[in-house]
């Protein structure tokens, strides 16, 4: 058979036999025929694209369950929680989760004491334990009872610098004035501010208190008995109070004026106890007053 020598089917690259250094090649001349001069191809040449085909087949299947195991890796290690992945330790352990135990420690505090200071040990014995006084119980008129705790300052209720009259016998000042003056007359000028002698509860306040005028009681407990204190003639429009509240030594109650049966701006203070009976409230306030 002859093979073409040109044209589509003879364009291949041709293989040639590799030339065996023992054997003297033949001259070109000496071909006999066409066939003879056509280059030969070598056997392993040819099987050799075969194998190389069956081997990528063989791999295939080794590749594909690589990936596959790695995919599964990827999966189980991204889902499941890594202790319980490499966890191999089967002692039990405290979960990693649970809260730390407070592992702060509290120091005991120290006095150092120079060796020049003398120590003495104090005596129980030169202490005494003394319950405070129960409260006194009193009635204000529309609220009912009232506690009257026990009141440690007692103050003026202005400035004592200036009186006009103090207390007892006395020649009436003005028509309808009494003859036995109950309290005590301050002059510290009209407006000035009036203050509670101690602390209290307020048992009255009104602007229409007749011949006492804008006028308030103060009811006190001063050692255990019950004290009253009344402020009379004040302005009208100056009361700060108002009956069942509860003041303090010094708080404002009002101003000074001049209402109901006066002569002139002045504060009237009347003093009383339980009985009801006016005591001189100069001479008391004198030996009370510490604040």
């Amino acid at each position: 058979m002859n093979f073409p020598q040109h044209g589509r089917r003879a364009a291949g690259r041709p293989r040639y036999r590799r030339a065996n250094p023992a054997t003297p090649a033949t001259p070109a001349s000496t071909a006999t025929s066409a066939e003879s001069a056509r280059p030969i191809a070598a056997p392993e040449a040819v099987a050799r694209p075969v194998r190389r085909r069956r081997a990528s087949a063989a791999l295939r299947p080794v590749m594909t369950i690589g990936a596959m195991t790695f995919a599964g890796g990827m999966l189980l290690s991204t889902s499941v929680p890594a202790l319980a992945v490499t966890a191999t330790d089967t002692v039990a352990r405290a979960s990693v989760y649970a809260p730390a135990e407070d592992s702060i420690s509290i120091r005991s505090q120290t006095l150092e004491v120079g060796s020049e200071v003398a120590l003495e040990p104090i005596d129980v014995g030169d202490w005494d334990v003394e319950a405070a006084p129960p409260p006194i119980e009193s009635s204000v008129a529309g609220l009912g009872d009232v506690s009257l705790l026990q009141a440690d300052r007692v103050v003026w209720p202005v400035d004592p610098s200036r009186t006009a009259s103090g207390f007892g016998p006395r020649i009436a000042p003005c028509a309808g004035c009494s003859t036995f003056h109950d309290g005590i007359d301050f002059n510290p000028g009209a407006g000035a501010t009036i203050g509670s002698v101690a602390d209290g509860v307020v048992i009255t306040a009104t602007e229409a208190g007749g011949g006492l005028g804008v006028y308030v009681e103060v009811q006190h407990n001063i050692g255990g008995a019950v004290i009253t204190s009344l402020y009379a003639h004040m302005q009208y429009g100056s009361l700060q109070v108002a009956p069942g509240q509860r003041v303090t030594a010094g708080q404002a109650l009002g101003a000074v004026g001049t209402t109901g049966q006066s002569t002139g701006p002045h504060l009237h203070l009347e003093m009383y106890g339980a009985d009801g009976v006016r005591f001189d409230g100069m001479s008391w306030l004198s030996s009370h007053v510490n604040g």
